[in-house]
């Protein structure tokens, strides 16, 4: 069994199941034992858990209720092996080690106390890290909270602060003082009269040579104790303050030791050799280049090269690691940035190559060059390095046996240029960055870097702007972040344009970035730019004898002429004309590049920066007409799979007509691998079609007949503003075209969007609009569904004596014209109409009509949506145990079809059911899970509803409980 409770209650079961512990008295009652695993619990102290002072009557009744539920929930095979025992009066959870993150939580603690105290504060640092990454959220975070089970929660919370500020301890003592200043600024808001962490900020600060941001903090927590506690920082904050006012020596521990034993008197020096000497003399080389100034983030990705290159112990590092990334992502910062924090671990030498893998117009360093420079670095004379490189690899081998030394590597341009320099002998590594993935180089370890977070790209900027006396505001670093895409080498460039203006401020780099035609023009500075960093990594490609990256330049062209948030390989097969095997080998080769991002097998992404790039490179060397057609095989490819998925999800529904295409649509297996294809692939097919504004005609046309196959989808799922505006394309472009049948479709595509949004008098314009144009063309499909719109927005005003003439209407249009779907939609608006009349008898009659032609051609919505209307029918009759089995017909089969528009109502009438038979806990898990539902739909009429029949609960609840029962 896995159990986790720091953060929402979690538990799996022995073969990794989920189990879902839905009902808040079952939760409750979990984590009282779980809080007390290996221990008893009495009945008492449970029902104190659960009711506090005031339990009912029933309340041991039911928790040997809760007490059985649980054993089926942990073990639905065999309840009586449940690890719920028995004992006495009480309850016992057995737990092995591992299995609850409570007791893991506590043991990481307290061994890494313990690991501090004897020294080891790397051991700490990993043990206090393993711990606190246990935590999703609050501890106990979906659990009804009670007097005890707060105690333990804030027992918890306490323990989770204390190991925080243990962790920053450990860093701090290992001279991370840089890296903890970011994670303690959030800290200390949430955290804002804990002294201790105000006093490691101001140790980090002063440390990372920022004394008067160090004192500036002393003086803003003194601020905040005097103004709402009236008191004064503590004695030891005060003498840290005074110390850092002092410039005290005391606060800078000397730096880890970077000599062994063996080399201490060459620390530092390459001492040169006598004229004509060609002995090897022993050198130290000390060559990593100094650290990176504003350098921040990457936490995740530090913690994790750090674990490799300075594991804690004796562990042996990991001997080959790779820094891997688009261009401009940071990756020689970062290599460097590490380097320095683990040089300590390497004391016979730190060696550092730059390899000019991607340096704008320099040649590239060959295999022997860097062979030969290592082994210079450490004091072999230059005649005698050899120029053959197996020879030269077999020598820097034989040199670094049985030392510690570290190589950087910076901007390797491939696993050949770097694997003769791969350690055989442990104890010696190689750090290596680029833009070329390293995975297949045996046996390394790669971190694959991205853009910074929106949080990381921020921090950089804000801090130099500051040191350059940039004028900023916060909304002009929000919005510089999003321009230069998170960028580290677009956000450096940002601010170091901005510092050499001194009449530019913030807004005024931002507004010459807005226009895309000169952004990557604008983030240009001296001979550092965007477009030249990625320009490298596309000449590689569009100029290497491969035919592989030549496709794969083609391919960096067209997919940046589609401004899509992600494509699939089989849309970029489209896009290409090419085989699907073909365009999938074409984009791996990008993302091995990192020109292209992969977020999921089968799935790539482009910056916004490289496809900037990537549209200018297309304008150069593809003709226009090209671009249109591979604009026109994606819109087409789009359309068909569109199609075929919006019939695999509803078969029974008439969806729009396409236009005849040669694109073969996706070959989707069924109805689930449908549904989530279209809500996967909805955000790139709008951004596609928002491309289409200014397009021709041929163009604008796709665009509206893929919007028009999207209406389904996009209404049963809720997406009204989508709706809205597709639907106002589509129309527009129907009727330019002039195409009467599909400018019908666009209307009801319209006023399906304008009911969800609550534009009452606007649907109705567009239903009488499609109703006349019906009648005009002689389509009676149109005809019949604007009659049944029409009804079922009359029901929903309330004038349901009409809605009962237009459904009579809609129902003979349909008979006449053979339309079976338009009968049945028929006799159902008959039928609500007829309830809210009062008209139980003959609503009951047409309603099971209708249940019974969905059911003979398996019409699951309309069989769901039958359901639910007899259901009301019932529940308004008085009938509620009828009323509940038709309505939990209806749940059922809404939920297999994904129906949102009709869950929220079917779920409060359950709720109602649920108290009118006194079941108040099953009615409020109904009408809180109605609320979400109409929260996440916006439809008023059904939050309104549920509202309503919440505080029935409420009431109903109140009064049992003054009743006693």
């Amino acid at each position: 069994m896995e159990y986790r409770l720091l953060g929402p209650m979690r538990v799996r079961g022995s073969t990794g199941q989920e189990v879902s512990v839905a009902r808040p008295k079952h939760r409750q009652v979990l984590a009282a034992l779980l809080s007390a695993a290996g221990r008893v619990v009495t009945t008492d102290h449970l029902m104190g858990h659960l009711w506090e002072g005031s339990p009912p009557p029933s309340a041991r009744g039911n928790l040997k209720t809760y007490v059985s539920a649980l054993r089926r929930l942990l073990s639905p095979d065999d309840p009586a092996s449940a690890p719920i025992e028995t004992v006495g009066d009480g309850y016992r959870i057995v737990v092995r080690p591992g299995e609850l993150d409570l007791l893991t939580f506590t043991d990481l603690v307290a061994r890494g106390r313990e690991a501090g105290k004897a020294g080891d504060v790397r051991k700490a640092g990993v043990l206090f890290e393993q711990a606190l990454d246990l935590w999703r959220g609050k501890a106990f975070e979906d659990i009804p909270v009670t007097v005890r089970l707060a105690e333990t929660v804030a027992h918890f919370e306490d323990e989770r602060v204390g190991a925080f500020e243990d962790w920053i301890e450990a860093r701090l003592a290992l001279g991370m003082h840089a890296e903890v200043i970011g994670r303690l600024r959030p800290w200390l808001r949430d955290h804002p009269l804990r002294e201790r962490p105000w006093g490691q900020m101001m140790l980090a600060l002063a440390r990372d040579g920022r004394r008067a941001d160090a004192l500036s903090t002393f003086q803003e927590l003194r601020t905040r104790l005097v103004d709402e506690l009236g008191v004064e920082p503590g004695f030891p904050l005060q003498e840290l303050h005074r110390r850092v006012l002092a410039g005290d020596p005391g606060l800078f521990p000397e730096p880890p030791a970077q000599t062994s034993e063996g080399s201490r008197a060459a620390e530092g020096d390459r001492p040169a050799a006598p004229a004509g000497d060609e002995e090897t003399v022993t050198v130290v080389p000390r060559e990593l280049p100094s650290n990176i100034p504003f350098f921040v983030g990457r936490q995740k990705e530090i913690r994790r090269l750090e674990s490799w290159l300075n594991p804690p112990g004796d562990a042996i590092p990991t001997p080959v690691v790779a820094i891997c990334g688009p261009p401009g992502a940071g990756k020689s910062a970062l290599g460097l940035r590490v380097a320095h924090m683990v040089a300590g671990r390497f004391p016979d030498g730190q060696v550092y190559v730059n390899l000019r893998g991607a340096m704008p117009g320099v040649r590239r360093l060959d295999t022997s060059e860097v062979l030969g420079r290592i082994l210079r670095a450490f004091g072999m004379p230059g005649p005698r390095v050899p120029t053959d490189v197996d020879e030269a690899a077999a020598a820097l081998r034989t040199l670094l046996h049985g030392k510690r030394a570290l190589i950087l590597l910076d901007d390797a341009a491939s696993v050949a240029q770097v694997s003769p320099v791969v350690p055989t002998t442990p104890g010696s590594v190689v750090l290596l960055t680029s833009r070329e993935s390293f995975a297949y180089l045996a046996p390394a370890s790669q971190v694959n870097l991205g853009r910074m977070s929106h949080t990381e790209a921020s921090t950089m900027l804000t801090r130099r702007f500051t040191s350059g006396g940039v004028e900023f505001t916060e909304e002009s670093v929000q919005r510089l972040v999003v321009l230069c895409d998170r960028l580290p080498l677009a956000l450096h460039v940002a601010g170091a344009r901005l510092a050499s203006r001194a009449s530019w401020s913030a807004d005024n780099l931002i507004e010459r970035l807005h226009n895309e035609g000169r952004r990557l023009d604008e983030l240009h500075t001296g001979e550092s730019g965007v477009r030249g960093s990625i320009a490298v990594s596309y000449a590689g490609l569009a100029e290497s004898t491969q035919a592989i990256d030549r496709a794969a330049a083609t391919a960096f062209r067209l997919i940046g002429t589609i401004r899509v948030p992600e494509l699939g390989a089989e849309a970029v097969a489209a896009l290409l004309d090419v085989p699907a095997r073909a365009a999938e080998q074409a984009i791996e080769r990008l993302a091995d590049a990192n020109l292209i991002d992969s977020p999921a097998p089968g799935r790539y992404t482009m910056h916004d920066l490289v496809r900037l790039y990537a549209q200018e490179r297309a304008v150069d060397a593809e003709p226009p007409e090209r671009r249109t057609e591979a604009l026109h095989r994606v819109l087409g490819f789009f359309i068909a799979t569109t199609v075929r998925a919006a019939r695999l999800v509803d078969p029974h529904r008439v969806h729009a007509k396409a236009p005849e295409i040669p694109q073969a649509p996706l070959p989707l297996a069924d109805r689930d691998e449908a549904e989530r294809w279209l809500h996967r692939e909805q955000p790139n097919m709008l951004a596609l079609i928002g491309q289409t504004t200014d397009a021709d005609d041929v163009t604008v046309g796709l665009a509206a007949a893929l919007a028009l196959a999207m209406q389904w989808h996009l209404y049963t799922n809720g997406y009204r503003e989508e709706g809205l505006s597709l639907g106002r394309m589509a129309l527009a472009t129907t009727r330019r075209f002039g195409d009467r049948r599909n400018e019908a479709q666009a209307l009801s595509m319209m006023y399906f969007a304008c009911r969800q949004l609550g534009r009452v008098e606007e649907e109705l314009t567009y239903m009488y609009t499609e109703l006349d144009l019906s009648r005009e063309s002689g389509d009676s499909f149109a005809e019949l569904r604007s009659l049944g719109n029409i009804a079922s927005h009359h029901i929903v005003g309330g004038r349901n004596a009409e809605a009962l003439d237009y459904a009579w209407q809609q129902l003979a249009v349909s008979r006449r014209a053979g339309s079976a779907v338009g009968e049945r939609y028929a006799l159902m608006m008959a039928g609500q109409a007829q309830t809210a009349l009062g008209r139980f008898e003959e609503a009951i009659i047409v309603l099971k009509q209708a249940l019974d032609m969905a059911s003979e051609v398996g019409d699951a919505l309309h069989e769901a949506m039958a359901h639910r209307r007899l259901g009301v029918a019932h529940l308004l009759r008085g009938e509620v145990l009828t009323a509940r089995a038709f309505l939990l017909d209806a749940l059922s089969a809404y939920e297999r079809t994904s129906w949102h528009p009709e869950l929220s109502g079917t779920l409060t009438a359950l709720a109602r059911c649920s108290r009118l038979l006194g079941d108040m806990e099953q009615a409020y898990e109904y009408i809180t899970a109605s609320l979400k539902t109409a929260l996440l739909s916006s439809d008023p009429g059904d939050e309104r509803r549920a509202v309503e029949e919440q505080a029935e609960i409420f009431a109903g609840s109140r009064k049992n409980s003054v009743s006693g029962l």
